[in-house]
Formats: C-alpha cells, sequence, structure tokens
C-alpha cells in the first residue's frame, strides 16, 4: 500500500521545521510505515529540492511547476498542478490531503486518477475564518472548499465533535466523515522538578489565542511568571502591554516537537485563553504531562477538560482568578486533577490513531 500524501497548500518542509512541528507531523506516519508496511510519498510546497529522508519520498511541486511571486497568480497556477504531477501518482493508491487548504488539487488529482481521497483536517478553516472576522472572500472562498470537499471526498475527518457538528449544520451533502482527534505518546516520563510559580502557555501570538487575558491575569497574581512558547503578530503588543504594569513574560520563540515535550513536565500549571480552538495540540500535550490546565469556556476546550476533574474551566477573568487561587492552595486538589488529566487522555494515544487511520485507509482502497 502506498499513500500520496499531500501539504497543506504553499506549506514546505522548510516551513514545518521552521515551526518546530515537522518531526512530530512524521511520527504518526512513521509508525504506520513501521507496524502496518505502508509507504508514504509526500508532495511539499518546497521551491529547493526535494527533502530526503531514508524512509519515505518527498517530491517538491514547485520543481515540477512555475511558482509566481504573486499570489493570486499562484493560486491560478496551482489548478495545472494535478496535471503536472499525474505520473508521481501512478504508483499510489490512495490520496490523503493534509489540512483543507490544498484541497481544490486533491480534488482535481481524485477525478482524473479514479484514486481515493482522503481529507484531514485538523481545524475548521471556514469556521475559523468565521471567527476570524475575514473578509467575504477570505470566508466565501473557504466555504467553497469545504463544500466540495465534504461533497467528493471519499472520507473527510476531523479533530473534534464541534468541527463535526458545525459541518454538519451548515452543509447539506456530505459523503463521509469521522472524527478523528489529535495524538499523543503515552507513558511519558513526569519526574521532572515541578516550577511552582511558573505558568506555561503554548500557541501562537494572535488575537485568537487571547493573550491580553492572561496579563490581565498576572495583574491579580504578579508574584508568577508566564512562559510562552510560540511566535506571531501581537508579540510587540504584548510585551509592551506586559512592560506598562511591570509583568513577568518570557518569551521562548518556536520549540521543536521533541524539546516541547520535555518542557511540559516542568510546570504544575498550563493556561488557556483562546477566543475559539480546533482539538488543541498544546492542551493534550499539558494533560498527558500531568499538569493542572487553566482553559477558557470553549466548546472545543469542554470536550478535553471536565471542570474541576481532569482540568479547570472559567468563564471570565474573575472566575479565572478565583479557581486559581483556590487550586495553588489545595494539594490534594492538585494531585487528583493531574492525575485525571494523564488519565483522560489514554484515548488520544498515538496507537489508536494509528489503527484508525490504517483502518480508513483499508477501507477506501478496498472500497474503490
Amino acid at each position: 500500500m502506498k499513500i500520496a500524501v499531500f501539504f497543506t497548500y504553499d506549506y514546505g518542509v522548510e516551513t514545518l521545521i521552521k515551526a518546530g512541528i515537522f518531526e512530530r507531523e512524521l511520527k504518526v506516519y512513521k509508525n504506520l510505515n513501521k507496524k502496518h508496511d505502508i509507504d508514504f510519498k509526500f508532495f511539499t510546497y518546497d521551491v529547493n529540492n526535494p527533502y530526503v529522508h531514508e524512509n519515505f519520498e518527498f517530491v517538491s511541486i514547485y520543481q515540477h511547476i512555475n511558482r509566481p511571486k504573486n499570489k493570486y497568480l499562484r493560486l491560478i497556477n496551482s489548478f495545472l498542478i494535478p496535471f503536472k504531477l499525474k505520473k508521481n501518482l501512478l504508483d499510489c493508491d490512495l490520496i490523503h490531503q493534509h489540512q483543507l487548504h490544498g484541497v481544490w488539487i486533491s480534488l482535481l488529482i481524485n477525478f482524473l486518477t479514479k484514486k481515493p481521497l482522503l481529507v484531514r483536517t485538523g481545524y475548521d478553516a471556514y469556521q475559523f475564518s468565521i471567527n476570524n472576522k475575514e473578509n467575504f472572500i477570505n470566508r466565501s472562498f473557504n466555504r467553497i472548499i469545504t463544500k466540495y470537499a465534504l461533497k467528493y471526498a471519499d472520507l473527510y475527518t476531523v479533530t473534534s465533535n464541534e468541527d463535526f457538528q458545525f459541518l454538519k449544520n451548515k452543509f447539506n451533502k456530505i459523503k463521509q466523515i469521522s472524527i478523528v482527534p489529535n495524538w499523543i505518546e503515552e507513558n511519558r516520563v513526569n519526574n521532572e522538578k515541578k516550577l511552582t510559580n511558573r505558568i506555561l502557555m503554548v500557541g501562537r501570538l494572535e488575537k485568537q489565542k487571547n493573550y491580553l487575558e492572561a496579563i490581565n491575569f498576572l495583574e491579580f497574581n504578579n508574584s508568577y511568571t508566564i512562559d510562552i512558547v510560540g511566535t506571531g503578530a501581537e508579540r510587540k503588543l504584548i510585551e509592551s502591554v506586559a512592560n506598562k504594569y511591570n509583568l513577568k513574560i518570557n518569551f521562548l520563540e518556536n520549540l521543536n516537537h521533541e524539546k516541547l515535550i520535555k518542557l511540559y513536565p516542568k510546570y504544575y500549571y498550563f493556561l488557556s485563553t483562546s477566543i475559539f480552538e480546533g482539538n488543541p495540540k498544546s492542551i493534550l500535550e499539558a494533560l498527558n504531562s500531568g499538569c493542572i490546565v487553566f482553559a477558557s469556556n470553549i466548546a472545543n476546550h469542554r470536550e478535553l477538560i471536565k471542570d474541576q476533574l481532569n482540568g479547570i474551566l472559567y468563564d471570565n477573568i474573575d472566575e479565572l482568578i478565583k479557581k486559581f487561587n483556590l487550586v495553588v492552595q489545595n494539594k490534594v486538589i492538585q494531585e487528583r486533577i493531574s492525575l485525571n488529566a494523564k488519565n483522560s487522555v489514554k484515548k488520544n494515544s498515538i496507537e489508536n490513531i494509528v489503527q484508525t487511520m490504517y483502518k480508513d485507509y483499508c477501507d477506501l482502497i478496498l472500497d474503490k
């Protein structure tokens, strides 16, 4: 069995390495290769020569087609990609589109080659464009590609029940859709000496993550330091507000996955102030490490956290302050939540996700 995996549109290996997530993204495919002898051919949007890997084949799309500098011309040009790559797909049994953006290319390949198509989404791009209040063109574009992916893909997977229900409510013609959550690796060693006066946050420095609420929280708990892993457009704003009130925030930039998963167990407390989310990997990793997670009371957080059982949900800053102070003063509550946190994500083990993906691959190929 050989699977053609298409990267997110205009993303290459270099993009993922820079973001620190390349090795993590490969792990599930490495597991599938090792346990089920599945071969993978990755189609990336790197301009340079293909990435060389001992187990997998990488194809740089822009080695086969011109890459215009203008993003609109590049988008138009992308519709030629399926025709240019058709021969490279002869030895593949299935097309796997990784994230929604770029799905028009995979849909065309599906039409040209009649090979089954699986579309995997880590978050719902259409819902995010609405929540981010993006312009009409962006929202319409995301709606259109979602509509046709749901209509023509042989299987469309989402990572949360919230995304599943959103799509069911918004679209009528859905061929097949299922929930495949994000994964974690179990049995992590958690014997690190915990930092009792620091709070970890992980995520892009963007409005969606609502870091200014974390700064507001620090004003009432200024004996703590917040360490933030991530980069983004709001860094200068966050820095200036923190400096104005003399609050302690450390920016740790992007860390690769191996370094990041070693960081989580060092912290007692993890905070997410997001306004909306998909199936947040950062919270899954924090729970898996036994952190006490404080998270905004939004739908996708509620899927992972049961308030005061395996974490803490809050509705406003006053409730966050109240619940935080209650937890930090009670060791019994801390130990109970930490243990429940680790147990609550066992169903997200990479072994379970690998088995689900393998079954999906087999079912789709056999159906054809």
